[in-house]
């Protein structure tokens, strides 16, 4: 991460809109599928009265109210050339240097350096840099759209760390994904491009506003047609499905050209529920191991998880071409609340607002799911940890579809540079680097349909990472990305960081600051009440 960009943070001012103010405070606090709702404690009352806007409007009637914006970062759209650069794929021979010419969004040629005539601006910043392939992050949550206007800086952090795609895996309110949409259709980013589940589906009590309620296997197909008129591409099969009604899911979604991602249920191994992409390593301890049902014993009771559970995993995920998304980064990102006072001074947190880290986060405060975690419990978070990092290797080695994702929101989870996080611990399972990038890079944009990215050639998409050295050498670190190219348009490090440093100083106000601080904690003390594990 760029040193510029460590400094203290605070808030916005909220204006007059005190009640817009203080709903954004409460939604900030609750804003991932496994952060405060994973425990049940997010209310949802209100919801009808304002449905989720995609669910209500479908896709196209609302990208027809999408008004053009003018691009927050400066950006080279071409045709422009990457002077004498090398090109370094994963899984192939490093080529230079050669000329790199982007036009329309496309590599549109590969020639020997100041061979490429015309009216073409040269990128000199770039010249005699490594370019490499771009990233996707198979898991993220977006923040709510409200007065704190959160999405913006989200956005910037992904693209400023190489994430040019993502997949958003459930909305909670209903406003984070047309917010983070808006911001591609409308110009004012490049992306990344934002592919969702949008609602979750689910049954009994709903945890999340945007929920669609599933109790019997025949509600599957107007389901997916609520969510394909919403634009979706994914269904989010969430908390408390039975494998009958999960497999109607994935039939139906099959049929709507749509996929299934979600949670494994509490009651079910991974293998028996069957969900195609299951989050988190849900599933794997088997049921009548973990000490309660609760998210936290669903992420550390893992002290069953044995060679033969292990290779019953694997050969349940290749019998039934199941995959795994196990956002091993969470787990790692919970462990940092055991030395919090270190943790939320450290580089990455500068990212973000300092809400996140001294309030959010907190261990005794923060969201009601991670309070007063004990000793012990963090003992059998880091035996978890190492099991998890066992199933990822034994499971990448037998050929088990794995993909990277992030879980953002989620204690320490930084937006873009947490799935670099999320790649070293795959690294540190014993998956080789060039595999590892391969895997967040061209299988992924295939996992999401994108079948014209990944590769750097003639005709594909200039989906970029350009940098000082080759991602792909042990010494290489994400601060050496000097340039994002998503979809053809060049972004500098230089001005995303700029931006981004726009975006934090919002909340730099000393009132806003001990304002928003407050309010975080109001709402994390409702939260706390209204909590039921």
């Amino acid at each position: 991460m760029s040193a510029s960009l460590h400094h203290h943070h605070a808030a916005s001012t909220p204006g007059d809109d005190w009640p817009a103010f203080l709903d954004a405070a409460h939604q900030m606090t609750n804003a991932s599928c496994c952060g405060g709702g994973g425990g049940g404690s997010v209310p949802v009352a209100g919801a009808a009265a304002r449905p989720p806007i995609l669910l209500d409007q479908g896709i196209a009637a609302w990208r027809e109210g999408v008004r053009a914006a003018r691009p927050r970062v400066p950006m080279e759209r071409g045709p422009f050339v990457l002077p004498g650069v090398t090109l370094h794929e994963a899984g192939r021979a490093p080529e230079g240097p050669v000329d790199l010419l982007i036009a329309e969004g496309r590599v549109a040629g590969i020639n020997p350096p100041g061979t490429i005539g015309g009216a073409v601006r040269v990128v000199e910043a770039l010249r005699r840099h490594v370019v490499t392939t771009a990233l996707t992050d198979m898991h993220i949550h977006m923040p709510p759209d409200n007065i704190l206007r959160l999405t913006p800086l989200f956005m910037l952090l992904n693209l400023r760390f190489g994430v040019v795609r993502a997949r958003d895996a459930g909305d909670p309110d209903g406003s984070s994904t047309p917010a983070a949409l808006s911001l591609v259709q409308s110009g004012a980013l490049p992306g990344p491009q934002i592919h969702y589940a949008y609602a979750f589906v689910g049954d009994g009590r709903a945890r999340w506003g945007n929920t669609i309620a599933m109790t019997h296997p025949d509600e599957a197909e107007g389901i997916v047609a609520r969510l394909q008129f919403a634009g979706a591409s994914w269904i989010k099969a969430y908390e408390n499905l039975d494998a009958p009604r999960i497999a109607a899911l994935c039939r139906a979604a099959e049929a709507a050209g749509m996929q299934v991602m979600g949670h494994v249920p509490t009651q079910l191994r991974l293998e028996d529920a069957r969900l195609p992409d299951a989050q988190h390593g849900f599933g794997i301890p088997d049921p009548a191991s973990l000490r309660r049902d609760h998210i936290l014993n669903r992420n550390i009771d893992w002290q069953t998880v044995d060679r033969t559970r292990i290779e019953q995993v694997i050969e349940g995920c290749l019998a039934h071409g199941l995959a795994m998304t196990p956002t091993l980064v969470t787990t790692r990102g919970l462990l940092r609340m055991a030395d919090w006072e270190q943790q939320r001074r450290a580089p990455d947190t500068r990212l973000l607002p300092g809400f996140y880290t001294d309030i959010v986060w907190h261990p005794d405060h923060g969201l009601p799911v991670y309070r007063g975690i004990t000793p012990e419990d963090f003992d059998r978070a880091r035996d978890a940890f190492a099991r998890k990092l066992e199933v990822v290797g034994a499971a990448a080695k037998a050929g088990v579809d794995l993909r990277l994702g992030t879980d953002t929101q989620q204690p320490f989870i930084i937006p873009g540079i947490a799935l670099h996080d999320e790649m070293r611990a795959f690294e540190a399972a014993g998956v080789a680097r060039e595999q590892v990038w391969r895997m967040a890079g061209p299988d992924a944009s295939r996992k999401l349909g994108v079948e014209d990215a990944g590769r750097i050639a003639v005709g594909q998409r200039a989906d970029l990472i350009v940098t000082q050295r080759s991602p792909l050498s042990p010494d290489w670190s994400p601060d050496m990305i000097k340039a994002t190219i998503c979809g053809g348009a060049c972004l500098l490090a230089s001005d995303l960081d700029s931006a981004i440093r726009v975006e934090l100083r919002r909340f730099e106000n000393r009132f806003a600051r001990h304002l928003v601080r407050w309010l975080a904690r109001f709402s994390l003390e409702k939260a706390a009440r209204d909590f039921v594990g």
